[in-house]
């Protein structure tokens, strides 16, 4: 197949072959390296729902298009490379490119009511993947975050030592000396810090995206935040302006699966055709991203500044610039216990099935297994990064 590139030459040629290519037409590196035929096997256009809006997190995507699309509002659409088809990516976000209590997941059963669309494909975490079992059933096909970006950030002045495991949560939480801002501790990661031990008195829930609290108490409590992206927001303004550090919740011990690509259940079989040619071009062009990531960084800002994902979301590129390089150096995107990326540790996820098991109600199926959430069934073990 022809969309993949000779790796070895990915550190020089390639470099010089994206930088080529954009010069002569925009989106010319993906018409150039993703060419495996489509037309027969995938839908036209193949849709894929995101989880929020566009960010460095979704750039392997926005890289089978490359620059050459067209933008508009809450939608980038254009040719998946050379491989006879449209690529349509929808804006996330509930009540933003999603209708009023929508999500990734149920638009997949549902369809997005804003863009009035049902997607292909669509965002899911690995805990709601088996929090949501029975109503709205997915399969992950492909993950291309090996570890999830969120976490918790701090004041690097303030603590110098930084926080990097449970007992230092739990050492934070005896001292009296701040609180940890986060969304909930009622589900998913709040639920699982409380549940192992960290006092639920230290924590303030209803985190939103902010870090008023963080700087209102001068840099002695932990926020909630990215570590793609707090970290650079924080220390080049936000009213802080000064050295911040950050732990990932998988450093914590939830090694939670995040944006891994889905589809509903029932369209699994409807869908596979497609799947074993499309995964796998999807798995190199995450590489081509990381590696190279200046057109889509590009697009993505100019995406984001011109107002179609929504007014305030504003990624100027010294933050996609960050974000991409965060990506690939604290391993977000990366290969994960074996020489390939994308695929599953299914491992790990039977291990996050044993943290949410008890907290699976009215919306799961009692039975679900780890096989029934995910699958390697269409991933090319041969591509990795290197």
């Amino acid at each position: 197949m022809k969309y993949r590139l000779a790796t070895a030459l990915a550190s020089g040629l390639l470099a010089g072959a994206i930088g080529t290519a954009g010069a002569q037409e925009p989106g010319a590196f993906a018409k150039e390296n993703y060419t495996t035929p489509l037309a027969d096997v995938c839908p036209d256009p193949l849709i894929i729902q995101k989880d929020w809006l566009a960010q460095a997190e979704h750039g392997g995507f926005y890289q089978m298009i490359g620059a050459g699309g067209e933008m508009s509002a809450g939608r980038y659409v254009g040719p998946l490379g050379s491989t006879g088809i449209d690529l349509m990516i929808l804006e996330g976000g509930g009540g933003i490119g999603l209708g009023d209590g929508e999500t990734a997941y149920s638009a997949l059963h549902l369809g997005n009511s804003r863009a009035g669309v049902t997607p292909h494909l669509g965002y899911q975490e690995l805990d709601n993947s088996f929090l949501f079992s029975k109503r709205f059933p997915t399969v992950g096909v492909f993950a291309p975050l090996d570890n999830a970006p969120q976490g918790l950030f701090w004041d690097k002045g303030t603590y110098p030592d930084g926080f990097h495991s449970l007992d230092d949560l739990k050492e934070f939480a005896d001292s009296g000396k701040g609180m940890i801002y986060v969304s909930t501790i009622q589900r998913t990661f709040g639920l699982y810090l409380v549940q192992s031990g960290v006092s639920r008195d230290v924590f303030v829930e209803g985190y939103r995206g902010d870090g008023e609290n963080f700087v209102t108490n001068n840099g002695t409590w932990l926020n909630q935040g990215f570590v793609t992206s707090e970290p650079y927001s924080f220390s080049t303004g936000n009213n802080w302006g000064k050295p911040i550090d950050a732990v990932t919740v998988g450093e914590l011990g939830y090694r939670n699966y995040t944006g891994m690509l889905s589809v509903a259940t029932p369209r699994l079989d409807e869908l596979a055709p497609c799947l074993e040619k499309v995964v796998p071009i999807m798995q190199q062009a995450w590489i081509d991203y990381v590696n190279n990531p200046d057109e889509v960084n590009k697009l993505i800002s100019d995406f984001n500044e011109a107002g179609h994902a929504t007014s305030w979301w504003k990624t100027p590129m010294g933050k996609m610039e960050y974000a991409s390089k965060t990506l690939k150096e604290r391993g977000i995107v990366g290969n994960g216990v074996n020489d390939t990326l994308g695929d599953f540790d299914m491992e790990r996820v039977a291990e996050m099935q044993a943290i949410v098991k008890p907290w699976l109600d009215e919306r799961s199926n009692p039975d679900v297994k780890p096989e029934d959430v995910v699958t390697n069934r269409f991933i090319d073990p041969a591509i990795g990064l290197k």
